[in-house]
């Protein structure tokens, strides 16, 4: 089966509860925490967790599911406010030829159908999804670099990105090793799938113990022309400079260091990057430690903030963090909507909007010099932002409203160029916030191609047959390519009609139970439909969560669209 790159086009909405004195530039490594520890990150002030979301726990068997761990998981790390970074990865032994958890998968369609399940089963819950844990280490993944890019980074993206438009995309989460050549990995990456990605990633611990070892291998790289450069250069090099990076991995552990020592690093590397009067030092976007409690003995691991169980002792390190974060003066943006077109006809003026909630620490006014920025990669189109009135203030916790103005080239020169708008929150003088928005958008003479009304749910007997359609308009001819869990489908003996606006699903069976997307095109482009599930009318299993082998169960009373789930843990 072919999978078409998707380019979704729809407005997106995200539901936020922001406690005002939190800031989400801070984060913790939590693999699976239990509810001991997901309410000592909650007290800490922490508010972004990564936990682990394996492949092999939630389809240990070829299309068999279990998201009962990750369910919980999620109801648990939610029902705190916490923010969930997930981290994908581990393959199943089933899945592949090679190691298990770090064998290339045999079949790239397997891997894209369990990422689009996840993304779509936790839809606006998980924000951001991470594709594979250090790469770069053998350990994790046995294949190649072009391996990792091509089975794993852009067919992931595209799948998530189908599944759930508003979560952020983040790789590569490289170990920083000379010796796993972290630098050529991370310019590899950022060339040939930096399209796909919204936050870069990377792991950087300190081989002393100090703060300073870090800052250093970020900002400032070896001395010699042979030595290792700073993230900060490869960033710059590779055209991902002043976009959105994670620091997801550092920390010492207080067995070798000492808890003194432990809590002095935290202290330090918090204040080296975000303290006010950093100056430049602002483009780690967000910092997590590795990670939220030691494992069940000394001899294990001790890189925890806490102690390990049954206890969960909070450390010198934990305290730091905990008063960092509740002094912290800290920018940061979080999109709430966002309805700026794709398609643009020749001299057309269109006003948008974006809506901003602050989630940082601070007040946006124009007194501080607080702006949205707006650019777009093309001379010959032109975006103005209405800003923030004088004297006008929103203030941590609060949404924000802008005004955009985007009129296209009237000549029709423009056409085929299909340029990037990117949208930042910033102050004058200091780094930008926030999540980066890019919206590719196209001039067109012709009406592109809209679905004016999408697939409904469907729910029958099995063995039965299921009719799905799709009802599109625009300049025509239009084509339609039907997807199962993002994977496009042929017709067959289960299918039927998939390069028609009308899909006839036959002898109903758990095999054909799945969400279903329409792709209409045009000579202008595409659109895509909502997603709609067909539902076997038939309980799964007993059990809380397992399903054999329809991956999407039917959720309980009436409402066929809250799908959901999340991942356990992984050692260094």
């Amino acid at each position: 089966m072919r999978f078409h790159r998707v380019l979704a086009s729809a407005a997106v909405a995200l539901s936020s509860c922001v406690p005002v004195a939190w800031s989400t530039g801070f984060g913790v490594n939590a693999h699976i925490p239990s509810n001991a520890v997901a309410d000592r990150i909650q007290s800490g002030g922490i508010e972004w967790v990564r936990i682990d979301f394996l492949w092999s726990m939630a389809e240990p068997e070829a299309d068999v599911y279990d998201w009962s761990v990750y369910d919980a998981l999620v109801d648990r790390l939610e029902a705190r406010g916490l923010k969930i970074y997930s981290g994908l990865g581990s393959t199943p032994a089933w899945a592949t030829n090679g190691p298990e958890t770090s064998g290339v998968p045999e079949d790239v369609d397997q891997w894209r159908e369990f990422c689009y399940l996840a993304a779509r089963r936790y839809a606006g819950r998980i924000r951001a999804w991470g594709l594979w844990n250090e790469p770069n280490l053998g350990q994790f993944w046995n294949g190649t670099r072009q391996d990792y890019i091509d089975i794993i980074l852009v067919p992931g993206a595209e799948a998530i990105r189908l599944a759930d438009p508003s979560a952020l995309i983040c790789a590569p989460d490289l170990a920083h090793l000379s010796s796993a050549d972290w630098a050529d990995w991370l310019r590899a990456t950022i060339d040939a799938a930096g399209d796909s990605l919204d936050v870069v990633t990377q792991h950087v611990y300190p081989s002393d113990g100090w703060a300073s070892e870090v800052t250093y291998d970020l900002e400032t790289g070896g001395p010699f022309p042979f030595s290792p450069p700073a993230v900060e250069r490869v960033l710059q090099d590779s055209g991902w400079w002043r976009r959105p990076f994670w620091l997801t991995e550092t920390g010492v552990e207080s067995e070798r260091w000492g808890e003194r020592r432990q809590a002095t690093f935290v202290g330090e590397l918090l204040s080296q990057w975000f303290d006010p009067g950093r100056g430049h030092r602002s483009w780690v976007d967000r910092l997590f430690f590795y990670e939220m409690n030691d494992g069940p003995s000394p001899s294990s691991y001790t890189f925890g903030l806490i102690a390990g169980s049954p206890d969960f002792t909070p450390k010198e390190a934990y305290l730091t963090y905990s008063r960092f974060i509740e002094e912290a003066a800290v920018d940061d943006a979080e999109m709430v909507s966002f309805d700026v077109p794709r398609f643009f006809r020749q001299g057309e003026v269109v006003r948008s909007e974006i809506t901003f909630r602050n989630t940082g620490t601070t007040s946006w006014s124009t007194e501080e010099l607080t702006a949205l920025s707006a650019e777009i990669d093309s001379l010959s189109w032109s975006v103005v932002v209405e800003q923030l009135a004088a004297g006008e203030s929103v203030g941590p916790g609060e949404i924000h409203r802008f005004n955009l103005v985007i009129t296209p080239p009237a000549a029709a020169k423009g056409i085929g160029s299909n340029p990037v708008l990117k949208l930042r929150m910033e102050r004058e003088t200091s780094w930008p916030f926030g999540d980066l928005l890019r919206r590719e958008v196209v001039l067109t003479y012709l009406d592109p191609p809209e679905v004016i009304n999408d697939p409904a749910p469907v729910v029958v007997g099995r063995g039965r047959s299921a009719t799905l359609t799709v009802e599109a308009a625009g300049f025509e001819p239009l084509t339609y390519r039907w997807l199962r869990n993002g994977i496009e489908l042929a017709d067959g003996d289960l299918w039927s009609g998939s390069d028609t606006a009308e899909l006839t699903v036959t002898a109903l069976s758990y095999e054909v139970a799945a969400f279903y997307q329409c792709i209409v095109s045009n000579q202008v482009g595409e659109a895509i439909s909502a997603p709609a599930a067909v539902f076997i009318d038939q309980p799964p299993r007993h059990g809380s969560g397992r399903v054999t082998p329809n991956p999407v169960n039917r959720p309980p009373q009436t409402d066929l669209g809250g799908i959901r789930f999340t991942g356990p843990p992984e050692r260094r």
